[in-house]
């Protein structure tokens, strides 16, 4: 199973207006983000499930991913992947869909970052860019904990070797 980790783009700055779940990505997030997309649709990038964090700015990255993938699904939310997501709550996800081949999730930092840490065994954490994506490859069964790193991919820039990172 391949498992895209996709840290949401950027979003407009916190308001003391404006609920934190509500804040949506700005036009600098949305038009580097088709971009980001497009360069996955290169890759060959093909999730089979597009799941999203509930917030709003999640959920746009993911219609965007959705769109430019050409990705024929439904993007659906999980309050699983909101604020708190961490490995095991992944592993959750991931076992609920046993079949699927591909999954994109799509969420915040500092959880995507702390989840590409502890997957890349790096104790010093990882800072995820904003609509940065990480590809790993799980075993089919069983819990994933460990995975293999294949790429990250952070706007026109794509990472290959971890010794890069």
């Amino acid at each position: 199973m391949k498992v895209y980790l996709v840290r949401h783009a950027d979003a407009i700055p916190a308001a003391p207006v404006l609920p934190d779940a509500s804040r949506h990505l700005s036009a600098d997030g949305r038009a580097s983000f088709r971009e980001t997309a497009r360069r996955l649709m290169d890759d060959g990038v093909r999730p089979s499930l597009i799941l999203s964090s509930p917030l709003v700015r999640a959920l746009q990255t993911a219609d965007i991913l959705a769109e430019r993938l050409e990705y024929e699904g439904e993007v659906s939310s999980s309050l699983l992947l909101g604020p708190g997501f961490d490995l095991e709550k992944m592993n959750e996800i991931l076992l609920s869909f046993p079949g699927e081949t591909e999954i994109a999730l799509v969420g915040h930092e500092p959880d995507i970052g702390r989840i590409v840490a502890r997957l890349l065994g790096r104790p010093g954490g990882f800072a995820m860019p904003k609509g940065g994506v990480a590809a790993f490859s799980f075993p089919d069964s069983g819990k994933r904990d460990k995975g293999t790193f294949v790429w990250l991919r952070d706007g026109e820039r794509r990472v290959d070797d971890l010794s890069d990172l």
